[in-house]
């Protein structure tokens, strides 16, 4: 894993294959990055959709395939975190997603983590197709 750290444009950059078992690290990394900058609930928040997008890069947009990398991007400006996570995947809708708390799907696989998103960021895109999934932590953040 390759890995980018910017204190002084509090920035933290991840690249990684396609490996689930590298998810401890980007756990690890983010967390270390982001303490000094929020409280623990608003880590507890990034580190959870961190992990959840870049699982998803990893098994639904590169689908494993451990030549294709995935990017996390993790910025830390005036009054908001900026996260984003991209693959190297062919992308998908997200309109066309299924609500997974509606009853007719809440056995379904798949859909919570994009609707974890949803409900813990403030703001969350997809861009570049569906292959980049940008969440956007609106914050007061201590020594800022």
């Amino acid at each position: 894993m390759k890995k980018v750290v910017s204190d002084a444009h509090r920035r933290l950059h991840l690249e990684l294959p396609s490996d689930v078992t590298l998810l401890d690290q980007v756990v690890d990394e983010t967390e270390a990055f982001i303490r000094p900058y929020v409280d623990d609930e608003a880590a507890y928040r990034i580190v959870l959709l961190t992990t959840e997008a870049v699982t998803n890069a990893i098994e639904h947009g590169n689908q494993t395939d451990p030549d294709k990398m995935v990017q996390v991007d993790l910025r830390v400006r005036d009054r908001q975190i900026d996260l984003r996570v991209r693959d190297e995947g062919p992308g998908f809708d997200p309109s066309k997603l299924k609500n997974p708390v509606a009853p007719d799907h809440v056995l379904d696989e798949g859909g919570r983590g994009i609707f974890l998103m949803h409900a813990m960021a403030d703001e969350v895109y997809f861009e570049d197709g569906g292959r980049c999934v940008r969440m956007v932590f609106h914050r007061t953040m201590p020594g800022v």
